[in-house]
């Protein structure tokens, strides 16, 4: 007897999560920076059943870093959500390490190298998040017939995983920004499908208060999207409350036993958000500057700015589309307020990473207009999208292979200090590697595999 044939809606996702996984854990570069306790936190989890890090705190390296007391016991400073993505890969590595296959995970975090479980957790979330932007993209495009619709959806995909921070940010290490974006995503998808009259107000609920889990700034789109909700969607508020109950007074429940508080340390203190003499500054920098601008590092999302221009044009700029565009403007707005707003040690605009579901989606009416009408009658546009695919590659790729990319923010001087280095265009951080590659020296190093922080930097000149 025959066997069914896989549905082709099923094989296209599959296939563009074995591709997203599989390039993002071929990549060789990264920084671990804010994600040093995750892997440690998912190990007490698997082993003792806690967050706590007492029992491997001892032995880890750096240990005043990371961390946060409470009672003379020793947690996790920044939020410990995405730590849960890392239980399963901590299952793995010890499994196989049973069978004789590996060290096992509690050998990696005491050797302070658990950068290839942070990798592995985090491909899998980009991977399944551009399935979920996949699933938006085939939801909001006509385009027929349906064959056609699947592969811009799956282009579009592709676009979002390689040609946004994505790649070199949230698939490099065990970050916020990940989980955030999966959280994010599904939240999106779950409020499309509601707005066509599908089950989704619930999700949509559930959805937000696991990205809350994740990033304290999720905080926006989650403020944002409510008003719509009560505004304009009153009769399912109560929807997306019951969503969004359980994993929120599972956060506050854990934060409570552990900090005896009902938010982590990193959600109420020392984050130092103000309006400031250099709140103009961030601003641009967080825009235009070439160490940390978004329309340096992601031009496509000029896109979403074209996409917003015909909704108004067609009538189409309801409600629900205003919210999702001020998502990005408030988080903007915000994250320039930060007194570090660049991110300290990062690539490009990683403030920006959570944000890029929403630019996505604002951006679906443009490939809508491009993909409707032949490519002679759109040379302008076509030709702009086709240099600003091939410009985000170049840019984004360099984060996620090379090292060099990640140590423009330590050599020759540190970003911390000299902030103003983000405006360098003599050195941009978006050519350091590729610099160090052409001419040297040490550009065999360039492709060591390892989180950078680990392997350290190389502190010879590049060459102009």
């Amino acid at each position: 007897m025959r066997r069914a044939a896989i549905p082709q809606v099923a094989v296209v996702p599959a296939l563009l999560a074995v591709i997203v996984f599989a390039i993002d854990m071929l990549s060789p570069s990264g920084m671990t920076a804010d994600s040093l306790r995750q892997v440690s936190t998912a190990v007490d989890l698997v082993h003792h059943h806690t967050i706590g890090l007492d029992p491997v705190w001892h032995y880890q390296v750096n240990p005043q870093v990371g961390v946060t007391f409470v009672h003379h016991h020793v947690y996790p400073y920044f939020p410990w959500g995405g730590a849960l993505f890392a239980v399963p890969w901590v299952i793995v590595y010890d499994i196989a390490h049973k069978l004789g296959i590996g060290p096992g995970s509690i050998a990696l975090v005491k050797q302070g190298h658990d950068w290839p479980i942070q990798v592995i957790s985090m491909s899998t979330v980009v991977a399944l998040t551009t399935v979920v932007v996949y699933l938006i993209a085939l939801r909001m495009l006509e385009i027929q017939p349906v064959s056609r619709r699947r592969g811009w959806a799956a282009v579009i995909a592709l676009g979002f995983a390689f040609c946004t921070p994505a790649w070199p940010i949230a698939s490099r290490s065990l970050w916020e920004h990940g989980p955030s974006m999966l959280f994010l995503s599904l939240a999106l998808l779950f409020a499309l499908r509601a707005r066509q009259g599908e089950r989704g107000w619930t999700g949509m609920g559930v959805a937000l208060g696991c990205s809350y889990a994740m990033r304290p700034t999720d905080a926006i789109p989650i403020a944002v999207l409510g008003l719509w909700v009560l505004g304009w969607q009153r009769r399912h508020a109560l929807k997306v409350i019951v969503g969004a109950v359980p994993p929120l007074a599972i956060l506050f429940t854990v934060d409570w036993v552990a900090y005896r508080q009902l938010l982590t340390p990193y959600y109420t203190q020392g984050q130092g958000f103000q309006i400031s003499s250099t709140f103009r500054t961030a601003l641009a920098g967080n825009l235009v500057s070439p160490g940390r601008g978004l329309f340096i590092y992601v031009p496509l999302v000029a896109l979403s700015a074209w996409g917003l221009w015909i909704l108004h044009r067609s009538g189409r700029l309801d409600p629900f589309w205003i919210a999702v565009a001020c998502v990005p403007v408030v988080h903007w707005i915000v994250i320039s307020a930060f007194k570090h707003w660049w991110a300290g040690d990062s690539y490009g605009n990683r403030l920006f990473t959570d944000m890029m579901p929403f630019f996505v989606l604002l951006a679906m009416p443009a490939f809508e207009h491009l993909a409707s009408r032949p490519l002679r009658t759109q040379r302008v546009a076509t030709s702009f999208v086709s240099v600003a695919v091939v410009w985000c590659l170049f840019v984004q790729g360099q984060g996620a292979t090379l090292r060099s990319a990640w140590c423009w923010n330590n050599e020759p001087t540190d970003v911390d200090v000299h902030s103003s280095k983000v405006w360098s265009w003599s050195d941009p951080q978006f050519l350091r590697g590729v610099r160090r590659i052409v001419w040297g020296p040490n550009r065999h190093s360039e492709l060591i595999r390892d989180g950078v922080d680990k392997i350290g930097c190389p502190v010879e000149p590049v060459r102009p």
